[in-house]
């Protein structure tokens, strides 16, 4: 994955993805949302798949016990 850093007045920055991990190189203007959205699952990033939920995810925040 490559990034370049524009920074800015007041010491803003401002992140670009340049290249993706897949090797897909963006343009200069090319908006990054869109491949990712058209050429990517969320597996593709170690995420779990459109509508699977983990478990877990109905238990308590931080090993808390529901009541």
């Amino acid at each position: 994955m490559s990034l370049s850093t524009d920074v800015y007045a007041r010491g803003r920055r401002v992140h670009t993805l340049t290249a993706c991990p897949c090797g897909y190189v963006f343009d200069p203007n090319e908006n990054r949302w869109k491949h990712f959205l058209e050429d990517h699952r969320p597996e593709d990033f170690g995420l779990s798949p459109l509508g699977e939920r983990d478990e877990s995810a109905d238990g308590p925040l931080h090993g808390g016990v529901c009541l």
